[in-house]
């Protein structure tokens, strides 16, 4: 199958049947799993592709409740495939239309993502991460946006990360290129948090557990206003979430769902999207 982006073709049929992934969907929670640790897990083409089809048909699936990504071996991701940026003779165009698509789709899912680190999380596996919801990362795990040493300038995390942790350390992580530490990294509110490696699945654990807890169309509405306001000053953003705020309590039914179901002593019952 192809796919079509502004400046063209940037995947064939026979890419697609090569997937560094695995896929699964239990419990109400979807799962993609990156799995290439001999590459320390860096995402080709197809994989991508891949994982964009995965989350588009998550998306649509009321019984899915959260998304997390994590991976198999020592690294989270250390971003994209060199090895194919050489074979397509260095051009951006199939790479920064797919990230791109990725990192959209992300945003727009509807549904919570979490992002489980563990080792290194670097150039296009970092940009990943910062486009999740909610990141937790083992206290060995490592991040970094090496672009500069590549001759490359990376403009997926600039604009979030500047919102993030600010001009200044902006500057930092992209023209420095240094690696983070998982302490530091939450220190600047570059992660949610972060634990003893060996207590990371237990910790995911509970935090999507607590995600599937709460109301999937409050969730949804919340996520897409959050997002959107990104887009706008303070004062402009405020009023779009109060907006969708009074539209759902006049519209939807969550709002005396939680309500009585507090003062009634009762896990509520939320109704589906």
């Amino acid at each position: 199958m192809y796919r079509f982006g502004r400046n063209g073709y940037y995947a064939d049929p026979g890419e697609r049947r090569m997937v560094n992934a695995s896929f699964t969907v239990a419990d109400s929670v979807a799962t993609v799993t990156i799995d290439r640790p001999d590459k320390l897990n860096a995402i080709d083409l197809p994989t991508k592709m891949e994982i964009i089809d995965r989350l588009e048909t998550y998306r649509d699936d009321d019984d899915v409740r959260v998304v997390v990504f994590e991976s198999t071996g020592d690294a989270f991701s250390a971003g994209g495939d060199l090895g194919e940026v050489v074979s397509k003779n260095y051009q951006l165009t199939p790479f920064t239309e797919s990230w791109e698509e990725l990192f959209d789709l992300l945003h727009s899912l509807g549904k919570p993502t979490v992002a489980k680190v563990d080792g290194y999380a670097l150039g296009g596996g970092f940009d990943l991460v910062l486009h999740t919801d909610v990141v937790i990362a083992s206290e060995d795990a490592v991040f970094g946006q090496p672009e500069i040493d590549l001759g490359l300038v990376n403009h997926f995390s600039p604009p979030l990360l500047h919102r993030t942790v600010g001009l200044r350390k902006t500057i930092e992580i992209m023209m420095l290129g240094e690696h983070i530490g998982a302490e530091r990294a939450a220190e600047m509110g570059l992660i949610t948090r972060t634990v003893p490696a060996d207590d990371l699945d237990d910790e995911v654990e509970s935090v999507v557990a607590e995600l599937k807890s709460k109301p999937p169309r409050i969730m949804k509405k919340l996520k897409e206003a959050l997002y959107d306001s990104l887009e706008m000053s303070p004062a402009s953003g405020r009023k779009h979430i109060e907006r969708v705020a009074v539209e759902s309590v006049r519209e939807d039914p969550d709002h005396p769902e939680g309500v009585d179901a507090l003062l009634e002593g009762r896990e509520p019952d939320w109704p589906e999207r």
